[in-house]
């Protein structure tokens, strides 16, 4: 058996075949997100977070870029985000090509920003000629390309009251959201309830091989389905991806919260067996950085060969992340086992 540290969960792996089969239910396939059984998990997946409606997407990519375009609407077609985020990085130019929205770069050094970066941009946009004002701030956390590191809690709640206050609407690129969550020892509603609109990634946090939900006021994702289909991002059968949702969402935060204690204690493992362990942020999440005896490339190398997975390594250090798959292995056995690793 392979030992997974480098991801998330139990994507990339083979078993939502077998997790399908497994489900002992009569199931109806669906016609282009229509059916009884996207109703139920789209209003499953409300609920968990906390919203009055959810939409399934095939995509966080379309799920982020519809919901800022309803956000903005159509006289403040700007959108604030944290230089790291994945929507200005690892989307193209899909708030431009797509829906024509301007993506201001907040101005940071770590990975969330203040209230003054959206109190600025605001400033800004009554400068010109032609007025194009802030439609919406976008906060992602955790930040994948900062390894995991949460926005700060008390900048978060700073850009949220400044938000609130000037009329933008807020996004959450929950895509990790249930690590956030349990980070915070709260539930994913109530990390997302000062957000108007939140995604979840559902191929990343159920294992599923693709997927995504949008959740936000009912009003407002009203007729998202043909927009949904206007970018290219309706497909013929979703149910695959809403039976899983259906059966296992219950599991998410009881196990991303079980995932927190099993880090805790491999922390601790690790230490007591001779190894440096250093934190990923400010903030504990399911990542941390383990100094590696001799050169961390060799010894991720020598892990792989062992059948222990390692993350990125940086310097002297490699990444080690958490998540529900390692709940049933003991974290001290698994420190011993790293611990006897030569290079």
């Amino acid at each position: 058996m392979t030992i997974r540290l480098d991801v998330d969960g139990a994507y990339g792996d083979a078993s939502f075949a077998t997790r399908l089969a497994a489900i002992s239910r009569d199931i109806t396939p669906d016609s282009y997100g229509e059916g009884a059984l996207i109703r139920e998990a789209e209003a499953k997946l409300a609920t968990a977070l906390g919203k009055e409606r959810a939409v399934i997407f095939a995509t966080g990519t379309l799920a982020n870029l519809l919901a800022l375009d309803r956000l903005c609407g159509r006289d403040a077609r700007r959108v604030l985000l944290h230089p790291d985020s994945h929507i200005l990085n690892d989307t193209g130019d899909s708030l431009v090509a797509g829906v024509g929205i301007t993506p201001i770069v907040a101005s940071t050094s770590g990975a969330g920003f203040a209230a003054k970066a959206l109190t600025d941009a605001l400033s800004r946009a009554q400068d010109g000629k032609v007025r194009r004002s802030i439609g919406a701030v976008s906060i992602e956390t955790p930040v994948r390309r900062r390894h995991g590191e949460m926005f700060p809690a008390a900048q978060m709640e700073a850009v949220i009251a400044a938000a609130k206050k000037a009329g933008v609407a807020l996004h959450l690129d929950g895509a990790r959201l249930p690590i956030a969550s349990a980070a915070r020892g709260i539930s994913m509603a109530d990390f997302a309830a000062p957000f108007d609109t939140v995604y979840l990634s559902l191929w990343k946090m159920l294992g599923l091989p693709f997927g995504a939900v949008l959740a936000g006021p009912a009003a407002l994702l009203d007729g998202i389905e043909r927009d949904r289909r206007l970018h290219g991002g309706a497909l013929p059968q979703f149910w695959p991806i809403a039976a899983l949702v259906v059966a296992e969402l219950g599991k998410l935060e009881p196990g991303w919260a079980r995932a927190m204690v099993w880090r805790q204690a491999f922390e601790r493992a690790l230490s007591d067996v001779g190894f440096t362990i250093r934190p990923s942020g400010a903030e504990t999440t399911s990542t941390f950085w383990l100094v590696t005896p001799g050169p961390a490339a060799a010894f991720k190398a020598a892990c792989k060969e062992a059948g222990i997975v390692l993350g990125e390594v940086s310097g002297d250090a490699v990444l080690l992340r958490a998540n529900p798959t390692l709940l049933e292995i003991d974290p001290g056995e698994l420190a011993k086992r790293l611990a006897a690793i030569r290079i």
